[in-house]
């Protein structure tokens, strides 16, 4: 399988390393001829076209027109939904899109009502990740680890903040969380997840979903732990 990927970052390098160990013809474009080399150094061999995947002529010399999947995986979603469109007009590809914003997905999914964009968002995976496992985790437990990503230097944890934690009725601004660590939901009377603001107001009985560092976990359990 011919596989185009548009933009040679962390994701795109990885995602090329582990398609030519699959055995998949892959080509990358990348505007940024430093990040291209390194990305070709990376996986010792040359599958680079530096270029803006948003040119069309650019595209063209890739191999878009002959391509089965084309990648659109920038950092930007406008560049990633023109490399979409363009797709689309040139080749029979399937497409599939990085999406930044949850709120653009709609835009690239109405490109093509009869062959959509596969439209992948981390942030709406993460919330997917999170609704699973807390859904089918233990209730009342006031620390556990939800997700180990990687080889564990990042853990997803979920904790309860009891009825006389000192968090209690402060904002999350207010709270002095570790360096290493950074809520990102909140669930509160066994309703749906929200994402918080600084403003939020902790209350007993939240559930707190964070991401940490390794290492960082217990000193979040001491913090929300109420005093003996």
């Amino acid at each position: 399988m011919f596989i185009l990927i548009v933009g040679g970052g962390k994701v795109g390098s990885y995602l090329t390393r582990a398609l030519i160990n699959a055995g998949h013809e892959v080509v990358v474009v990348e505007k940024n001829e430093r990040k291209a080399r390194m990305l070709e150094r990376l996986i010792d061999r040359q599958v680079a076209v530096v270029g803006d995947g948003c040119d069309p002529v650019v595209l063209e010399s890739a191999g878009v027109a002959r391509a089965n999947v084309v990648v659109a995986d920038t950092g930007d979603d406008e560049d990633n939904l023109v490399v979409a469109l363009l797709t689309k007009k040139t080749s029979k590809a399937r497409c599939i899109a990085r999406v930044n914003n949850p709120r653009n997905r709609q835009i690239f999914e109405s490109l093509d009502p009869q062959d959509p964009v596969t439209v992948i968002s981390s942030t709406e995976i993460i919330l997917d990740i999170l609704q699973e496992y807390v859904s089918a985790g233990a209730k009342g437990s006031l620390l556990e680890t939800l997700h180990v990503f990687g080889s564990g230097n990042l853990r997803l944890v979920k904790m309860s903040v009891p009825l006389q934690s000192p968090l209690a009725g402060r904002s999350l601004a207010d709270v002095p969380f570790p360096h290493g660590s950074v809520v990102v939901a909140i669930n509160r009377d066994q309703h749906d997840f929200e994402v918080p603001t600084g403003e939020t107001l902790l209350q007993p009985g939240d559930e707190i979903v964070a991401i940490v560092k390794s290492g960082v976990a217990e000193r979040m359990f001491e913090l929300f732990a109420a005093p003996a």
